[in-house]
């Protein structure tokens, strides 16, 4: 793929006229992905990419994730290049957690947050080599600019989102795969580190990672190889023995939910700019209807790490790093007033849901299954009348046969406590409350960090 860099900067001119002056493109998968996509319907997000929906049924596929194996298609994510004679103090600067002792093919959870201690990004920090890191997640390159323009450090930053693929194999039988497709051991790599190896005769490095709690894998293979649709189609083909289903970007976030893990948009909403200039940019991911509905304040969706169970990367005995001060004085308080908990829906209140959509009487709406990452909606969670947190990232889970969803609850609220979801009214819908239960997260235990070479 020669030119996929230049339709990538064509796709992400986002000021620009939409199929006119800024087009949608597949990812580097797309070629291979079409021969398998049963639904026929593509689905979009960062930088016009376009991925397959639903290749066989959601349901197979989230259940083979936890059964089996799915390779997922997670190219979209943003990848900077971080370079230069201050590239490792910058890093350590931008982010709440202590890089200072990182290994060269070591990755890093790295939580950044803005000078009021809110979640600002965050994602994976890999170590190429000295002074030379590459960061995955949406808006790091804006977000990177900004520091390196607040703290003056000599990095050079790049973009090198459409030269790589990252694609995620994962599953209890993924290190099969993996073994079948390289004719190597993988049984030695550790959680959060990487290797390269040649697939394809091509360099492609592999990452022991993956945010759906089980062992896997990712692959970032350069596209100017001409050859990551093959990569996709050799993981695909090598995987059908083991039971592998390609996961589609209908069921991706169910994995999220089921594992505990929260996520931008989906269950928080970004610290990067002013309230107003935040409100404007729901509009990407809100109807106007419901964005003119909304009855609470932006900040509500803002949270530190500790809020979204990312407390431990937090390192305040770390000098100096952006927005420590903030993140000092939570700490003094005791810590957010809230964390991230698990709600289990009363089955019983959803089956009524369902049937009151085939009455002739007014309903709450019915729930869209599944529903994506970049749509808002943050659910009112009561107790006793009181608001006692935020609800998101509902999901039914085809593994657990149930309805589930995290939930930002105030930290009095044990395991076993009951409360209310309010359901509807995001527009003009009426409303119901849904019985729920608050768990402890995760869901389906994680099994992602286990020795596989004992």
């Amino acid at each position: 793929m020669p030119d996929f860099r230049e339709q990538y900067e064509k796709a992400s001119r986002l000021g620009k006229l939409a199929f006119v002056e800024r087009p949608y493109i597949g990812s580097p998968g797309a070629p291979a992905q079409a021969e398998t996509n049963a639904s026929q319907i593509w689905g979009h997000i960062n930088a016009g990419y376009l991925f397959a929906y639903e290749y066989t049924r959601w349901w197979k596929e989230s259940r083979a994730l936890r059964n089996a194996a799915v390779l997922g298609d997670w190219s979209w994510l943003n990848k900077t290049r971080v370079r230069g004679s201050d590239a490792a103090r910058f890093m350590n600067y931008a982010t709440v957690k202590d890089l200072s002792g990182q290994q060269t093919g070591q990755i890093v959870y790295t939580p950044m947050v803005d000078a009021g201690g809110k979640v600002a990004i965050e994602g994976l920090t890999l170590k190429l080599g000295d002074n030379d890191y590459l960061f995955t997640q949406s808006g790091a390159l804006k977000w990177f600019e900004f520091l390196r323009n607040t703290t003056r450090m000599k990095v050079e930053l790049e973009d090198v989102t459409p030269d790589y693929t990252c694609y995620a194999l994962q599953g209890p039988r993924s290190t099969d795969v993996l073994e079948a497709l390289t004719g190597e051991s993988w049984k030695d790599l550790r959680f959060s580190r990487f290797r390269k190896t040649k697939i394809l005769e091509t360099e492609t490095l592999v990452a022991r990672q993956g945010v759906t709690g089980e062992i896997g894998y990712e692959f970032l293979m350069r596209t100017d190889s001409g050859r990551a649709h093959e990569l996709w189609r050799r993981l695909r083909d090598t995987g059908r023995d083991f039971g592998l289903r390609e996961l589609g970007f209908k069921a991706q976030m169910v994995g999220h939910t089921e594992t505990g893990i929260a996520t931008v948009i989906r269950d928080f909403l970004p610290a990067r700019g002013k309230p107003e200039a935040m409100r404007k940019m729901l509009r990407y991911w809100m109807s106007a209807e419901e964005l003119a509905a909304i009855d609470w304040d932006i900040a509500e969706q803002l949270c530190s790490p500790g809020e979204l169970g990312w407390g431990y990367t937090v390192d305040l005995k770390k000098s100096q790093f952006h927005g420590r001060e903030a993140l000092a004085r939570e700490a003094d308080r005791g810590g957010p007033a809230r964390r991230l908990m698990g709600l289990e829906w009363n089955s019983d209140d959803m089956a009524e849901l369902y049937a009151a959509q085939f009455r002739d009487a007014p309903a709450a709406p019915p729930p869209d299954l599944p529903y994506g990452q970049f749509r808002v909606l943050f659910l009112k969670v009561h107790q006793a009348k009181n608001l006692v947190g935020w609800g998101s990232g509902y999901a039914y889970s085809p593994t657990l046969r149930r309805m589930i969803s995290l939930a930002r609850l105030e930290r009095r609220l044990e395991p076993g406590a009951k409360v209310e979801v309010l359901w509807g009214g995001f527009s003009d819908e009426p409303t119901c409350r849904i019985r729920a239960k608050v768990v402890a997260l995760p869901f389906i235990a994680r099994s992602r960090t286990k020795n596989l070479s004992c």
